[in-house]
């Protein structure tokens, strides 16, 4: 019995970690890597030829082409650790009853969406004034994860594709919760959370359509109007919506060429993008390894900007950051390793596959989302958890 549940109780102080210590995150999924690979070992049943094992070892071999230029430097190994999570997630899925993948540990996922939801619902009751202030200068409500809410968005929005592709859920249920989830996605106003939320709901209904063929076109344009309407109604119902979207347009219309204000996100997103393009092309800033990112930046940063400089280590774009740590085929690799799900989601049929590899990498293009401890966990574990399924569309059991 206790081995049986050994696999919830271990991803339940995973999902802890996720919100309260990154220690614990480490520490678990360490452990518990080591512990698969004994396991794997001892049942001699482990395929090492299979491919989302070597889809998980990939970015590891990848991180050789940023590594080799200061081989010891310690943001090399900072690095490696992250992207190993990947392989550590893989190996210890492997070990799991493909049942409890399923089901169990998709309602621990969902049970700790619900949970960490308390956190900004309950500030912005007790701090509405507060809460409006924050949104109206680029800012969002507390969150766990560090107040990562950038992060904590992409948790949400995992968690309405799983919602989508539980087979244990009932139509009817699926619907409302799916629902309640939007809803409250909208009201934190969180964009990253937004433009994902829309791209989840809107290509399941497009790739229903491609897998079915009998349903009829007005039931997918009916919902992807509902999607619409959706986000319209939000802005008229929420004061979050309005007050995030009204400092988004103030935000952009604050920037100007070769001047930089650090209390702009979206100038600052634009600024330090800029200049890892600059530094990229004047070829100074590419293929210079890992370790080096930082201080190039800087320095590009500094030349277009009249002499400011940033906290940031890396650009707000994944393969801005692959380009200049491992060279153009760097970034190529990247992209074939990145997208390589999405292949076998076509092949498989697999809707979930497909959307969450989409949903990452539209992430990325704003946000150095791999590079982030959390950004991985939240890339690789509902990614490994829809690729065990054979298809995701859910019977219909209403």
């Amino acid at each position: 019995m206790i081995k049986k549940n050994a696999p919830i109780f271990l991803f339940i102080l995973l999902l802890a970690g996720l919100f309260w210590s990154r220690a614990l995150l480490s520490i678990v999924q360490g452990i518990w890597a080591l512990y698969a690979i004994g396991q794997l070992f001892h049942s001699k049943s482990f395929n090492f030829k299979d491919p989302i094992f070597i889809w998980s070892l990939a970015p590891l071999c990848c991180w050789t082409l940023g590594a080799f230029q200061h081989p010891l430097a310690m943001a090399n190994f900072d690095y490696a650790l992250t992207l190993a999570v990947y392989p550590a997630t893989v190996l210890v899925v492997k070990t799991i009853p493909t049942q409890i993948i399923n089901k169990q540990l998709v309602y621990s996922w969902l049970a700790a969406t619900a949970i960490g939801l308390v956190l900004p619902i309950y500030w912005y009751i007790n701090h509405q004034i507060g809460a409006h202030n924050l949104l109206g200068s680029g800012q969002a409500l507390p969150t766990f994860m560090d107040t990562d809410h950038v992060r904590f968005s992409i948790l949400l929005c995992s968690s309405v594709l799983l919602l989508l592709s539980a087979s244990f859920i009932t139509n009817k249920m699926r619907f409302a919760l799916v629902l309640l989830l939007t809803i409250l996605i909208l009201f934190l106003a969180v964009r990253t959370g937004w433009v994902l939320l829309f791209f989840i709901l809107i290509a399941y209904c497009l790739l229903i359509v491609v897998e079915k063929k009998s349903i009829k076109p007005f039931q997918v344009v009916a919902s992807i109007f509902i999607v619409v309407l959706l986000a319209s109604a939000a802005y008229y119902l929420f004061p979050t919506v309005q007050q995030k979207i009204a400092y988004t347009i103030y935000d952009w219309q604050q920037f100007q060429p070769g001047k930089f204000n650090a209390n702009y996100s979206d100038g600052t997103r634009r600024a330090i993008n800029y200049a890892a393009i600059k530094s990229i092309e004047s070829g100074e800033g590419s293929n210079i390894g890992w370790s080096s990112i930082p201080a190039i930046l800087n320095q590009s940063l500094a030349h277009y900007f009249s002499g400011v400089n940033t906290n940031f280590g890396w650009p707000f774009n994944q393969w801005l950051f692959w380009w200049m740590g491992s060279g153009w085929w760097g970034a190529l690799l990247f992209s074939a390793w990145l997208f390589y799900p999405a292949i076998v989601g076509f092949k498989q049929k697999n809707k979930g596959i497909i959307i969450w590899t989409i949903a990452i990498a539209i992430s990325c293009l704003a946000e150095a989302t791999l590079n982030y401890q959390y950004g991985v966990f939240l890339h690789v574990w509902p990614l490994v958890i829809l690729w065990q399924k054979e298809t995701i569309l859910a019977p219909d059991n209403s």
